[in-house]
Parts: structure tokens; sequence; C-alpha cells
């Protein structure tokens, strides 16, 4: 039995929640809304409700109960908040801002701090880091990171706080490609109801089924890992045109109509859809056991689309 915690446990973490309870192991989770705790501890979840970008710890009677218990050490950090804006904090600081906070909250709990060097921080960052890139070219680790959304700039800025602040050995950042699954099928909406898509349709997707993240992230906790630095992608980069084409062939749907993006300007916020690069996932498939569920986005979306009907 391990003690894991999730920072920022929602679409992701709790898919991965699950796989580590399976296992036996104690969740806890940080959570900002106060209306999820009943949700969380029905799950089997330990939910500490803390605002990561508040300075302020929480209060005493709020941590939970579980803690007048012996618990595990610390064994896993996952932090899988959202790299969506916040009002009042420009993007670089938002997650540089909660990581500093959440080091600050553990070594103030003697429980955790006490063996927290054997701690491992599992960062979720995004392929979007590598900003749009005009031609479909392959990159992958090692490729040169140009973030331009805000929530690539925020997550860039969290990569180099984990970078900074904790071993090698004990860090690893995981970047993945588009996530999809269960009630997030991007743009079938559009599709169904004959909306024009303002996208290249001959630019490139990048996808990776949430299940199969989630199966990912539950194997890293449990591994030596070589590197601390893996995009984690299903690997078949598609075309866009055939991917919205495949989602109206499963609904029974017309084809999905094509407009021409509108031209960039400087006051226009580079969108997930400017990108054009192919995620490669050689290194994360060469040193984990795990195979993806869904290998691509055919089997992804053929699943999904069945569990609706």
């Amino acid at each position: 039995m391990a003690s894991r915690l999730i920072v920022g446990c929602g679409y992701v973490g709790m898919r991965v929640a699950s796989r580590w309870l399976r296992q036996g192991d104690c969740v806890f989770a940080i959570t900002r809304s106060t209306t999820r705790v009943n949700a969380l501890r029905q799950f089997g979840i330990e939910p500490l409700v803390w605002d990561w970008l508040s300075g302020e710890f929480p209060a005493a009677n709020t941590w939970p109960t579980v803690f007048e218990q012996e618990t595990p050490a610390l064994a896993t950090i996952l932090i899988s908040v959202s790299h969506s804006p916040q009002l009042g904090l420009p993007p670089i600081e938002t997650h540089a801002r909660g990581l500093n906070h959440l080091a600050s909250l553990l070594e103030s709990t003697p429980r955790w701090e006490m063996k927290r060097t054997q701690t491992k921080w599992i960062y979720l960052s995004t392929t979007g880091v590598f900003g749009p890139s005009p031609q479909a070219g392959w990159v992958d680790e090692n490729s040169p990171v140009s973030p331009e959304r805000p929530g690539s700039i925020a997550a860039w800025a969290g990569e180099q706080w984990i970078a900074s602040n904790v071993s090698e050995s004990k860090r690893v950042t995981l970047r993945p490609a588009g996530i999809y699954g269960p009630d997030r099928v991007p743009r079938w909406e559009a599709i169904r109801d004959e909306t024009p898509l303002q996208v290249d349709p001959e630019s490139y997707l990048n996808l990776i089924h949430v299940d199969d993240l989630a199966e990912t992230i539950r194997a890293v906790s449990s591994t030596n890992m070589q590197s601390s630095l893996y995009c984690v992608s299903d690997g078949t980069p598609v075309c866009r045109r055939e991917y919205y084409e495949y989602i109206s062939t499963l609904g029974n749907w017309p084809k999905p109509i094509f407009e021409s993006p509108k031209p960039h300007d400087a006051g226009r916020v580079i969108s997930r859809s400017d990108g054009n690069k192919k995620i490669r996932n050689n290194r994360i498939q060469a040193e984990l056991a795990v195979r993806w569920k869904y290998p691509s986005y055919r089997e992804g979306l053929k699943s999904l689309f069945e569990q609706r009907s």
C-alpha cells in the first residue's frame, strides 16, 4: 500500500485515482471546490479543500481524518491542474506560484515531509509547449519549445519549476497530446449541426485517450523511469479532414464543412487548432510495458460512439 496525492483531481485525476485505489493505495486529493468533498469521499478519496494559488494553508480541522492514523510515506504527487488562465495572474505565474505553495504545504505536514525525499513528482504538462508549427514536422522530447497559448505558457513555467526544485530521479514530466474520451470528443457537435470548421483540413491532430493516459500515469508512478520527460501520444497523428470525416461516418452525419482559418493578427489568441506538428511517442513506448488500449483515433472514437448508442 502506498500513499498518493493528486492536485487537481478532475477528468484525468479521477481515472488515475481509480487505478491507485484498485491497487489498495491510499489516495488524497487537493480540490478547490467544497461541493466535491462528499463525492470524493464516496469514491474512496481523502479530500483536502485548498486553492493552491492562495498563500494560506488549510485550517487544521479541514485535514482528512485519516491523518489521525498512521499513513504510508507519500510515494507520489500527481500535478494535474488545469492550465487555463486565472483571473489577475499572468500565465507564466499560475503553476509556478501554485507549486511553490504546494512545496510549502508539504514542508508543514510532518507525516509527508519526513520521507518526502522518496516522493516521486509527476507533472502533467502538454505538447502545446512546442508551439504552433506551420509545417507538418515530427517533434519529440528533444525538440525546442516555444509556447504561445496561455495554457502552454503556464505549463512550461510549471515544467521549469519542477526541473529546478525536484531532483531528476524523483520527477517525471509528461506532455500529453490532445486528451479525448467520454464526454470529450472535439468538435463532434459542429459536425452534427453542420457548423463550418475554421481549421486547415490538411493539418494534423495528435491525440491520446484519457484511459490510456491514466494507465500511463499509474505505470510511471510505479516504475523507475530512465528519463524525466516524456511525450504521451497514441503515436498516430491524423490529418483533421480524415478525423472529422470519420466522426461524420460514425454519427451517420453529413461530411464536415471546412472554412479557411482567419489570418493571424496581433490580438488573436493562438488556438490548439493552429498546430500542425506530429508527436513521436517512441521514448514512453520503449520504457513502459503499457500498450495503448486505443492505439489510434479510430479505435477510440468507435468505442465512444458505441457507448453513446
